[in-house]
């Protein structure tokens, strides 16, 4: 017996292949979803967090505007653009630093994911060799389904996390990384500078309302750049310089979680350069005074830009399940072929 133990414990995989094919059972195959490198945009966390985001966001436009006009009778978009014609120096600085509570927290959780996926991906190989995933699961256009469905939405839940954590004796809350901070705060004033400058030479004036231009500004980089100054560090690591200076020369995102962040990006810029387009026409209408619709056009494109990128990863992750699903049914049904085969061999002997 213990001989017999010893050769079983000491048998290759390619004997464990033939064993099982030998008894017309075909070997457990991996999921042809974990050969895939990690994708460091969790998809299941993404879904409710993007609405809870454009809430928030809108949540925010509603309470700066609540200073100049406290009117609650008044609808919410029209109170809101009666507050920038009124008075944009008292609303723009209560709406970037919400924006900036809200963006921080978007690029904290985008760095997060980021450091778990390049965390994960370091162990991939060595996983790969003593991890196989079994399942049985329906092969019917249900069963499909149901595979395209799970595989779309990967992740894992926030309290499986803390189970994990309390199971390896480890704190349930851990602590903050702050070390981004410095950083985050120097490259957002430095890009919203550059912007200021930008929106002068676009037409902006340059002596007079300079500030409600450098408000306008440091909206634009709340918006665009402080997520991507927290997700991707560029003064900290070489990838990081290297990811944004691909961003910034020729908008080429490398994976989903740098899509969903330029995207938003673009979105802003181009709705608040859209925006300034009816200031100088002869309307006459009070908002069209300086700087109520960039404003308005850089919220509206950063909402359709954040919705665009949602759009684009939600059709990457259905085209990736699916061929996730054909490659291994067909890989199924080779390997039911090559048992078919031998057990019609068998019968001939």
């Amino acid at each position: 017996m213990a001989a017999r133990k010893k050769v079983s414990a000491a048998a290759t995989p390619s004997q464990i292949a033939s064993t099982s094919s030998a008894s017309g059972k075909a070997p457990p195959t991996p999921s042809p979803s974990s050969s895939h490198p990690r994708d460091p945009l969790p998809f299941a966390h993404f879904l409710p967090r993007l609405p809870l985001q454009l809430v928030a966001v809108l949540f925010s436009c509603v309470t700066s505007s609540s200073v100049t006009l406290p009117d609650v009778s008044i609808p919410a978009p029209t109170r809101f653009v009666a507050s920038l014609i009124r008075d944009p120096l008292s609303t723009l600085p209560l709406l970037c630093g919400l924006l900036a509570i809200i963006q921080g927290w978007f690029g904290y959780w985008a760095r997060s994911c980021r450091l778990e996926a390049e965390k994960a991906n370091k162990d991939v190989g060595a996983k790969a060799d003593t991890q196989v995933t079994t399942r049985t699961e329906s092969k019917s256009f249900r069963g499909s389904l149901g595979k395209l469905w799970d595989n779309a939405l990967k992740g894992e839940a926030p309290h499986q996390r803390l189970f994990k954590k309390r199971a390896d004796g480890q704190s349930a809350f851990a602590s903050i990384d702050t070390r981004f901070v410095p950083q985050a705060v120097m490259i957002t004033l430095g890009a919203t500078l550059t912007l200021h400058g930008a929106i002068v030479l676009l037409g902006a004036p340059l002596t007079s309302n300079v500030t409600h231009t450098f408000l306008l500004a440091l909206l634009l980089a709340v918006l665009a750049v402080l997520p991507l100054s927290i997700a991707l560090p560029p003064v900290a690591t070489t990838n990081g310089r290297f990811a944004w200076l691909r961003l910034v020369s020729s908008l080429s995102p490398s994976d989903n979680l740098e899509l969903v962040l330029i995207a938003p990006a673009v979105g802003t810029l181009v709705g608040a350069w859209t925006g300034a387009f009816p200031i100088p026409l002869d309307w006459d209408r009070p908002w069209q005074k300086w700087p109520v619709t960039p404003t308005v056009g850089a919220l509206a494109g950063h909402a359709i830009g954040s919705l665009v990128g949602f759009a684009v990863v939600a059709w990457r992750k259905t085209l990736e399940a699916a061929v996730d699903v054909l490659q291994e049914a067909k890989e199924n049904e080779g390997m039911q072929r090559k048992t078919g085969g031998m057990k019609e061999t068998r019968k001939i002997k």
